[in-house]
């Protein structure tokens, strides 16, 4: 039996019904119905059939589809917030170091200007002592040529 000649049995079964005292309610046979009814399941076309598990299944597959999307976007963010996070540690630590580097350059720059005052300190220390000894040096010859003179005098007068 098709489904349009279900359709028109479940029609019959409704015109055919006593109705109910001053109301446009029938009374039908249940068990009647439920036979057509089962009976036009059977019946439905395969295609109707189909439709529904396709319904279903495109459903599923839709739900299957957000869950793994929900899953990659929540491991997108987590993986974004991870190197946004590395990438301020390393900019920290770079901007560290070039306080660092900055910081040993000007103490170096003091050390040399240090050692260069030390240094010409040194050089004119080291100058006026040799000056000195020099000056005492001929200081001395002075006296020793001065003696040597009046000797050589002394010399010359016997």
């Amino acid at each position: 039996m098709d489904i349009v000649q279900l359709i028109e049995e479940i029609e019959d079964l409704i015109e055919d019904a006593g109705s109910v005292p001053f109301s446009k309610k029938v009374m039908i046979d249940a068990d009647e119905l439920y036979d057509i009814i089962h009976e036009l399941r059977q019946n439905l076309p395969e295609e109707i059939k189909q439709a529904a598990w396709i319904t279903e299944e495109r459903e599923r597959i839709l739900s299957e589809a957000q869950r793994e999307a929900d899953v990659v976007l929540s491991d997108a963010q987590k993986e974004s917030d991870r190197i946004v996070e590395e990438g301020k540690q390393k900019f920290e630590a770079m901007v560290n170091e070039h306080e660092v580097v900055v910081e040993a350059r000007n103490k170096a720059q003091s050390l040399q200007a240090k050692a260069e005052q030390a240094a010409r300190t040194m050089k004119m220390q080291s100058v006026t002592y040799v000056d000195e000894i020099l000056a005492q040096t001929q200081d001395r010859l002075k006296g020793v040529l001065n003696v040597l003179e009046e000797n050589r005098e002394e010399l010359r007068k016997n």
